[in-house]
């Protein structure tokens, strides 16, 4: 579900999953894996992504709720 907020939110903004695998140290086929859904994400990994999209750790948690909330989202 989270994997899933920070891939839309990284689309719609237009940022480039080598930006993230570069600040992260996530490896580059890891961070594909959790963009297309097919692999889960740790807390430390969450962490990291959101520190290097310079959001608060509860900024995807509210994403996650409105898409919960409105099913055509």
């Amino acid at each position: 579900m989270y994997a899933t907020a920070i891939a839309q939110y990284v689309e719609e903004n237009g940022i480039k999953q080598t930006y993230l695998v570069g600040k992260t140290g996530i490896s580059a086929q890891a961070m594909s894996a959790l963009m297309n859904g097919r692999r889960g994400l740790s807390v430390e990994e969450y962490a990291a992504i959101c520190e290097a999209l310079g959001v608060d750790l509860n900024f995807f948690m509210g994403r996650v709720k409105m898409r919960k909330a409105d099913p055509n989202a």
